[in-house]
């Protein structure tokens, strides 16, 4: 039996924007990259994915015609240029830009994080927390599965204060209800549907 090669195998200590550029598009979607350093993203579970593909789902429905408001799953959102930092929040709402252009981290109204089960509560809690609050996004959605990782428990909903940090300004439990960016009401059963 073949020994299976490491992934980072011949990296650099820390990439550049060039670098990036120069890697495969779907090598790109399997990592973030913080400080420069290269990070790979484990492989979610069917139901963060399903909670973070139907909150999009509800934002997209939610749009208003104005302003222009783009809503992507797992996509990069570049925060800085040198040293290069690139996360790919599970659910991003953003103004409208062109697909060509490459998504800022100043075009972002509101990021998504799933927490997954063990790997991810400090990341999504604390880390990139941190790093979405200093990147200027206004709004952080975390949400956390429950116990039995079947379903949604609660969704913590942060806004940017002036100072440059989020303060925490509701739980919800059973249902997320906002009015911004985007209008939403959605029961927590219904991010749960296959």
């Amino acid at each position: 039996m073949a020994t299976p090669s490491l992934w980072f195998e011949g990296f650099p200590d820390q990439i550049t924007a060039e670098d990036y550029a120069a890697l495969p598009e779907k090598f790109c979607k399997t990592i973030e990259v913080i400080d420069g350093h290269v990070v790979k993203c484990e492989s979610p579970s069917r139901v963060h994915n399903r909670v973070a593909l139907n909150l999009a789902i509800a934002f997209k429905a939610g749009r208003k015609p104005e302003p222009c408001l783009m809503v992507d799953t797992d996509i990069d959102v570049r925060i800085t240029d040198v040293p290069l930092n690139i996360r790919q929040p599970d659910v991003t709402v953003s103004r409208c830009i062109p697909d060509s252009e490459r998504l800022y981290s100043r075009a972002v109204v509101l990021v998504v994080e799933v927490v997954s089960p063990g790997s991810s509560l400090k990341t999504d809690t604390v880390e990139k927390k941190a790093v979405y609050a200093d990147a200027g996004i206004s709004t952080y959605l975390i949400v956390f599965l429950n116990e039995g990782q079947d379903g949604v428990e609660k969704i913590e909903e942060y806004w940017l204060e002036p100072a440059g940090v989020y303060r925490l300004v509701q739980i919800h439990t059973r249902r997320l209800t906002m009015d911004n960016p985007v209008p939403l009401d959605v029961r927590f059963d219904e991010l749960n549907l296959a």
